[in-house]
């Protein structure tokens, strides 16, 4: 595995690039504002990382790009900005383009508020899933003609008005269902042969009454789709177990007990099962203080794989 940093245009992920030097990096990338990158493209390719994007996208009008969703307008245009991104990638020589499987309602995305929004009643997963399977296909084959990693990601069952507020996920009022696609949506798509990106954090945020049942649930859905993995995420949820996610740092007093999911020794069980495999990124997503969080996760996957 290449353990590498999350960056982002803005002037600490150039001093957390300095102080890790890492090996590759991902970046959260907004299409919709690719101008912003130039500066920080500039600078992975002269430090001659490799480079992941992370894609994000709305629509002029506010909707979250969405390829599950039967709009063919809103997922046509979805589809080009993706292809875009891919076009991106390809032309500086990174190595992949990561997205979300979409929605199974149309919805809007707020990147300043960190709000997402219903705009639509849903439609029923089995068949928002094969429509995204389709779409996905299209993007996978397009960036296998760039020589682009394609990978979609697994994501939260609920989201929190202000996506990194971690005191709002245990306000009732301020969690909503935008009904993106759960992780069967992933497994249908490592079946038909693309590429995952496994967000430990996403993949257990479910709801459940207790720390093993998730537990249980991220272990098993990591086994399964282990063989279609090309990206990894070391997030990890702590109560209320109420479907959102958890964006923290390693060193959160919580990681290394029983109510984190994974926590520190379950984390090192799941690495394990990635042992042996060089084609695999992994980082870390954290609110904040990604260069201590990069070596945090160093010393983790150190451990896991024995060296």
């Amino acid at each position: 595995m290449t353990l590498g940093i999350k960056v982002g245009p803005q002037k600490q992920s150039f001093l957390d690039l300095e102080q890790t030097r890492a090996p590759f990096a991902e970046v959260w990338f907004n299409i919709s504002r690719a101008d912003d990158y130039t500066e920080l493209f500039d600078e992975l390719k002269r430090r001659r990382m490799q480079v992941g994007l992370h894609f994000w996208g709305a629509l002029p009008d506010g909707t979250w790009t969405n390829i599950a969703y039967p709009d063919p307008d809103l997922v046509n245009q979805s589809l080009s900005m993706m292809k875009k991104t891919i076009d991106i990638a390809a032309h500086h020589d990174f190595q992949y383009v990561n997205v979300h499987p979409g929605c199974a309602a149309r919805v809007s995305i707020d990147f300043d508020a960190n709000r997402m929004d219903l705009r639509s009643a849903p439609i029923p997963f089995d068949q928002a899933i094969p429509l995204f399977v389709e779409n996905a296909q299209v993007l996978d084959e397009y960036a296998q003609d760039h020589g682009i990693v394609f990978t979609i990601e697994t994501v939260p069952s609920r989201v929190v008005m202000g996506w990194y507020d971690h005191a709002a996920r245990n306000d009732p009022d301020k969690i909503t269902n935008v009904y993106e696609l759960p992780v069967e949506a992933i497994e249908a798509a490592a079946k038909a042969g693309l590429w995952v990106a496994n967000d430990f954090g996403h993949t257990a945020a479910i709801a459940a009454n207790n720390q093993q049942t998730v537990w249980h649930h991220l272990l098993g859905k990591t086994q399964r789709l282990a063989k279609q993995t090309r990206l990894i995420h070391m997030g990890f949820v702590t109560p209320p177990y109420n479907g959102t996610d958890f964006h923290n740092t390693l060193d959160h007093p919580l990681f290394d007990t029983n109510q984190a999911v994974p926590n520190k020794k379950q984390m090192i069980e799941l690495l394990r099962l990635f042992t042996g495999r060089d084609d695999v990124w992994i980082l870390t997503e954290p609110n904040r203080y990604h260069t201590e969080n990069y070596f945090l996760a160093q010393n983790i996957l150190a451990e896991a794989l024995g060296y």
